[in-house]
């Protein structure tokens, strides 16, 4: 499928990267169509790209490497709509954002969760405060500026001025 998009251009990608967000995200409720794309620069980012508005990207990143102590606990609520039965089998991710100092930050309060055999996804909205919305992590770990790994089935088609 080609996908336009205002961050990549237009780029080619498989329908395997396609991805239905149940119920959206918040904010974004009526987007539930995206492709999850490995950021072709920054090792461990990724992309969250709507399918339906060219201009909506979420950064996303494993947990890891915002912070190490990360741990959810997942409601069967959460599995289901998932189709999941195991939560060993969910890949989570944190959306990326600028924090209040103007360096990085993650969302610990919100993580997406995918089941990448169904290719569905879920934000799951913590109740605890546990967790912040904007957690910093500019000054506590860089995220890895080494080359990605090239993404296999993404070619770009060509650049939109």
């Amino acid at each position: 499928m080609n996908v336009v998009t205002t961050r990549f251009g237009v780029i080619q990608a498989p329908d395997s990267l396609a991805v239905r967000m149940v119920d959206g995200l918040v904010g974004y409720r009526g987007h539930t169509r995206f492709i999850h794309l490995a950021d072709p620069v920054a090792a461990g980012l990724s992309w969250l790209q709507s399918l339906e508005a060219p201009e909506l990207a979420f950064a996303l990143v494993p947990p890891p490497l915002a912070v190490a102590d990360y741990h959810l606990e997942l409601r069967p609520g959460d599995l289901q709509s998932l189709e999941l039965d195991d939560e060993r089998s969910a890949l989570t991710y944190l959306i990326l954002n600028r924090g209040d100092d103007g360096g990085l930050a993650v969302n610990l309060q919100g993580p997406l969760l995918f089941n990448p055999a169904r290719r569905l996804g879920r934000q799951v909205v913590l109740t605890s405060r546990r967790y912040a919305v904007r957690f910093p992590i500019g000054g506590r770990q860089a995220l890895p500026m080494t080359p990605a790994a090239p993404a296999r089935e993404l070619r770009p088609l060509r650049a939109i001025a």
